[in-house]
């Protein structure tokens, strides 16, 4: 292991015994925090992603970075801790139905789109995964036993499970307008292409559990495509909704749901699946709207997104948060800066921003404003 490598394990090991980060146990509520986008970190650390994937002790060294960054320069509300994650990449369920998939240097990720169920609707093309060898199941093994190695059990280093959803894998194996003509032309089709994804979901779980010698199935979805207008109503409850529902038999209950997008329309019908505690609101929802379609003892999960933070002044940043805790009055919620990158030219601006944004939070959300 490079030495520079145990220095950042003991610090982080200190600072997550320091009184600060001990502290946060006991903030008031709401919770304020913020985050980095991937490509946040790659222009502030300045690396290659392909070099972060395929390197375990530069992916270890780049992670505890982030670490120990976030927690000295942003004082919210996000705890330290010793876990760090094996990914090699958000996008790896993709692989496991034999796509392909690869990272630009930023970060961002470059998805097969020519796919051949994309060329013809026939799933007789689709093959079933193997836990082990498909895709990126390999690397994901290779780099989780390499950071057990290096950070020798004093890192809890973290398995990537697959929670992507079959909406959201459907349209990328079919492309956009191929899924929504088959809702009307081939309806029998997306059920069964629907039905065929979450079986292999559900193989994978299987093979995940008996490999780790755990019964903990407890999931979420994440399917950027689930909002509205990228679908209707009606093939949401047609051929959304009834998956989730299998889901959430197999799983013992849906913790979350993601999408890219508002899910206002959707959200009563999200709450009849078990364990889900709370709705994400992101900056494509209408906060008001949302609160008054959430039943009252679910979570808010908001998101303001990073032009909403960087590049608004304090007065607009004081509207804004008060807007949002009038609508959220007798409410249980938390709200996050998300997705902080490099927008001035200058990103000690943009961190700045971030900074003062978490100060005026704290004070409008907190203090009586």
């Amino acid at each position: 292991m490079r030495p520079k490598l145990e220095q950042l394990i003991d610090t982080l090991l200190i600072q997550m015994d320091s009184s600060r980060n001990k502290a946060k146990n006991n903030r008031p509520k709401p919770s304020i925090t913020c985050y980095l986008e991937n490509l946040g970190w790659v222009q502030y650390l300045k690396y290659d992603m392909n070099d972060y994937f395929e390197d375990p002790e530069f992916n270890c060294e780049i992670q505890l970075k982030q670490k120990l960054i976030q927690f000295e320069r942003f004082d919210d509300d996000s705890m330290l801790s010793n876990w760090i994650s094996a990914s090699t990449g958000m996008y790896f369920e993709y692989t496991l139905l034999g796509m392909y998939v690869s990272h630009q240097s930023d970060g961002v990720p470059l998805i097969q789109s020519d796919h051949p169920l994309t060329k013809k609707p026939d799933l007789s093309i689709m093959k079933r995964h193997d836990f082990y060898t498909t895709g990126e199941m390999p690397h994901i093994f290779q780099l989780y036993e390499d950071l057990r190695a290096i950070s020798k059990d004093r890192l809890n280093v973290g398995f990537p499970r697959w929670e992507r959803g079959p909406l959201d894998m459907a349209i990328q194996l079919r492309g956009y307008e191929q899924f929504i003509d088959d809702t009307m032309k081939r309806p029998q089709f997306v059920h069964e292409l629907m039905q065929y994804i979450i079986e292999e979901r559900m193989r994978w779980w299987d093979a995940y559990c008996k490999h780790f010698n755990t019964k903990d199935r407890l999931a979420g979805i994440g399917d950027d495509w689930t909002y509205l207008p990228f679908i209707s109503p009606s093939i949401f409850e047609e051929f959304v909704f009834p998956y989730y529902k299998k889901l959430e038999e197999y799983h013992g209950g849906i913790g979350w749901i993601h999408s890219c997008g508002s899910k206002v329309k959707f959200q009563k019908r999200l709450e009849e699946l078990k364990g889900l505690g709370g709705h994400e609101i992101n900056h494509w929802t209408n906060v008001e709207d949302a609160v008054a379609n959430a039943s009252p003892d679910k979570y808010l999960s908001i998101s303001l997104i990073n032009v909403d933070v960087q590049l608004v002044s304090q007065e607009q940043m004081i509207e804004d948060l008060v807007r949002i805790k009038n609508a959220c009055k007798g409410r249980s919620y938390g709200i996050t800066a998300a997705a902080i990158e490099k927008i001035h030219d200058d990103f000690e601006y943009d961190i700045r921003q971030v900074q003062i944004w978490l100060e005026v939070a704290k004070r409008v959300l907190r203090d009586g404003y």
